[in-house]
């Protein structure tokens, strides 16, 4: 079973996604619930636990002080937030997990599946260097810098700038990304991650199974259905669907 902590000041919230995670997310047991920070700290740094749903925006200490309060997170994190500002290009770019309220079954359940996929690969070496990689991202976000995304693996954790990559190819529940350099990486993400990830930077997804850099595109093919090149030489192709819409970005 995963063990799992609720932090969150507003009770109703708590009270809310305690019964859709007892009701629809049978795999997880809450340990513990706290609608004061401070009391939910203490519980941490005493106690082992699998997963903590935490609250960003609280008083007296809202949910990255609570983290940085830790000095060795070795459990999983996904943040609650009524608000999709705060921080969420930050956590986003961090590999790590949110969930905007009112908090829907449907995505509780898949960022628990995701929590459980990570489990099962051992990706847990990780989570230390997510979190210290997410007070760097808000740093730079706040001085008006561009980020780094968190590119997790089995074995790794790259730290790569948007402008970086290429283009991502979908891999069934991976991804390929395509460097500047001429690297490859398979990430275990899907597609539609990395175009959330990624829609505030200029990247375009023309093909269900591929989102490209605007960057790093050289060449619009209008023959074969028509595809793009890209500055590594990969061709890209371009559905139908989204012809009118690539061709509009070019006007």
């Amino acid at each position: 079973m995963i063990k799992a902590v609720l932090i969150d000041d507003e009770m109703d919230s708590i009270e809310t996604l305690s019964w859709k995670i007892e009701n629809y997310c049978p795999d997880v047991t809450i340990l513990a619930t706290f609608n004061n920070p401070i009391d939910g700290l203490e519980y941490l740094k005493n106690n082992e636990i699998d997963l903590l749903f935490l609250d960003i925006e609280m008083p007296k200490l809202n949910g990255f002080d609570v983290l940085q309060e830790i000095e060795n997170v070795d459990f999983d994190i996904i943040f609650t937030t009524a608000y999709d500002d705060f921080g969420i290009q930050a956590i986003k770019f961090s590999a790590l997990d949110y969930l905007l309220k009112p908090v829907q079954v449907g995505e509780l359940q898949a960022a628990v599946e995701k929590h459980k996929k990570k489990a099962s690969e051992n990706e847990s070496s990780v989570k230390q260097e997510q979190i210290d990689f997410l007070f760097k991202n808000i740093k730079l976000g706040q001085e008006g810098k561009p980020g780094f995304i968190a590119l997790a693996t089995r074995e790794s954790i790259e730290f790569a700038q948007p402008d970086e990559i290429i283009a991502c190819a979908s891999d069934s529940n991976y991804t390929m990304v395509h460097f500047a350099d001429g690297r490859k990486k398979l990430i275990s993400r899907t597609l539609k991650e990395f175009d959330l990830m990624l829609a505030d930077y200029e990247f375009f997804r023309p093909h269900h199974s591929f989102l490209v850099n605007l960057n790093h595109v050289r060449e619009y093919v209008r023959t074969d259905g028509g595809y793009l090149v890209m500055t590594n030489k990969m061709k890209i192709p371009v559905s139908k669907s989204k012809r009118e819409e690539f061709l509009n970005l070019l006007s």
